[in-house]
């Protein structure tokens, strides 16, 4: 006798049609434990999609404000790093600005330390200043101006037979017109620093001899109202330029073998020049510098907490629309997976079935 199997079909068909939803089921709701909104918006909101395609537009308008004002906020905390690591005062919680350690040197006992001693710390000084105006954040030299491609200052040997160090020794070199450096009197050291030295640092020659940056402005807006800060700093500004002027005399000519005359007045003139521009005023500068660009930040932060404030929003909003009850869901899911072990079971047991089995 035949048996046919056709005698199981309808159910185990059945079951399979049971599996296949009741795992389309559990991945939506898994999808929505793990998003916390609803598989299909469109299914769910019918007319109401548009106004959720309109939120979650703002959303996203809003939120490329937000990102590129992070970026911003962190390459204005770069620029303040820079300029901290440069006139930071020494307290209790930061270690001194280099500019600081070379100004306490001019004001305090230049004139009894040796000149070997002096020119080291204007060199290590020199070497830091230049350093920290050519920080580079986020593939930008944040003290180009508006020209942040490459290095706003130019490397610096001292000593070197090319570069801007050669340009400052040939002027001194032809200052002394075959002269020696111990045959210059105060008053000529003070002629050769107030006249062709200080004319290296004017601000055209400053800018062919040693600097990259372009002055300009760089204005970035920063929230849809069109609010915008300008966020360039040049290292040509005056206060960068007499400050880098300064330590370079110290660090070329600090130790040349001048008489303690012109040594002197080498000194005197790096702590107060001609147009009574001191080191002191210089980091005054410099500082006022770093208020401007706090001032920017703080803006920038502002305008990023009300933009955020303004995306919490929309994003109640949408969840308002969307959302699901993350414990209804749990629920769900575990509805779902004992359905599905439950149902797994039953066509176990269906395939078992044979009619063979109750004609023995």
């Amino acid at each position: 006798m035949r048996v046919p199997s056709i005698s199981t079909y309808v159910l185990n068909n059945a079951q399979r049609n049971i599996i296949s939803e009741g795992k389309f089921d559990l991945m939506k709701a898994g999808y929505e434990m793990a998003t916390g909104q609803v598989y299909d918006p469109g299914l769910t909101l019918g007319r109401k999609t548009g106004r959720l395609m309109d939120i979650e537009n703002q959303m996203s308008y809003l939120e490329g404000y937000s990102t590129s004002n992070k970026l911003l906020s962190l390459r204005l905390s770069s620029v303040q790093a820079a300029i901290q690591s440069l006139i930071a005062s020494g307290d209790k919680e930061s270690t001194p600005g280099a500019l600081v350690v070379f100004n306490n040197m001019l004001v305090g006992d230049a004139g009894n330390a040796t000149p070997s001693a002096t020119q080291a710390v204007a060199q290590n000084a020199l070497s830091a200043f230049i350093s920290a105006l050519n920080t580079n954040f986020n593939g930008e030299y944040i003290f180009g101006g508006t020209n942040t491609s490459e290095p706003p200052l130019k490397f610096y040997k001292v000593g070197g037979e090319t570069g801007p160090s050669k340009i400052v020794h040939e002027a001194f070199e032809s200052f002394l017109n075959g002269r020696k450096p111990e045959d210059l009197t105060s008053e000529e050291m003070e002629e050769f620093i107030d006249g062709p030295f200080s004319d290296l640092f004017n601000e055209e020659n400053f800018k062919e001899f040693f600097s990259n940056a372009k002055d300009g402005s760089t204005e970035k807006h920063i929230a849809p109202n069109g609010d915008k800060v300008d966020v360039a700093v040049s290292a040509s500004d005056k206060g960068f330029r007499d400050a880098m002027k300064n330590l370079i005399l110290v660090a070329e000519f600090g130790d040349v073998g001048l008489s303690k005359e012109a040594q002197e007045s080498l000194f005197s003139r790096a702590r107060v020049s001609a147009d009574n521009t001191s080191t002191s005023s210089v980091v005054d500068e410099i500082i006022a510098t770093a208020s401007r660009v706090g001032s920017a930040e703080t803006r920038v932060k502002a305008a990023t907490h009300q933009i955020e404030t303004q995306v919490g929003l929309l994003k109640g909003a949408q969840i308002d629309m969307i959302g699901v009850d993350a414990a209804d869901v749990a629920q769900k899911v575990k509805a779902l997976e004992a359905m599905l072990e439950a149902s797994y079971t039953l066509t176990d047991m269906i395939r078992r079935l044979s009619l063979v089995n109750y004609l023995k």
